[in-house]
């Protein structure tokens, strides 16, 4: 029985060392409500987790955190919302072996969304350092992406 445990135990942790060799974070995404109207505006918990064996940093700025997501939406019928802010402050956090940072993001169903489905997933662009966050092109950036979410348009 021992010797079962031990294999499942040893095969655990290199299925989850292969896992975090090919990713720093694992990106899950929460919608507030599942059911939305034209125009309404939702919060998304988007949770950041660091699934290596080493600490990971973390920078992002408290008006514009919203530049670290890029939405990944093919149907046209969401799109991120930008809230008012009166500082933008940047800070920085070190996110230690399997911890989690999470997050609210603003997104907005448009006014010309058909009533329907809408699916949509997000992906995370880090910056490590208060010098890099939005200087560098987000194209030349690694990026993590959630799974995809759907919600109802009513």
């Amino acid at each position: 029985m021992k010797r079962y445990l031990f294999i499942i135990l040893f095969l655990s942790i290199g299925f989850f060392t292969t896992f975090a060799q090919e990713r720093d974070f694992y990106i899950e995404i929460t919608p507030s409500k599942n059911v939305l109207a034209k125009e309404e505006i939702f919060t998304v918990v988007a949770s950041i987790m660091n699934v290596t064996m080493k600490e990971q940093r973390l920078c992002s700025w408290s008006c514009s955190y919203s530049e670290n997501w890029q939405l990944e939406d093919s149907s046209g019928k969401v799109h991120m919302y930008a809230t008012d802010c009166d500082k933008n402050i940047v800070s920085c956090i070190t996110l230690r072996p399997l911890e989690r940072l999470e997050k609210e993001l603003y997104l907005q169903v448009d006014s010309a969304a058909k009533k329907g489905n809408a699916s949509f997933r997000l992906d995370f662009i880090p910056c490590i350092s208060r010098e890099e966050c939005f200087e560098t092109a987000k194209e030349n950036q690694q990026f993590f992406r959630s799974q995809q979410v759907t919600i109802r348009i009513k």
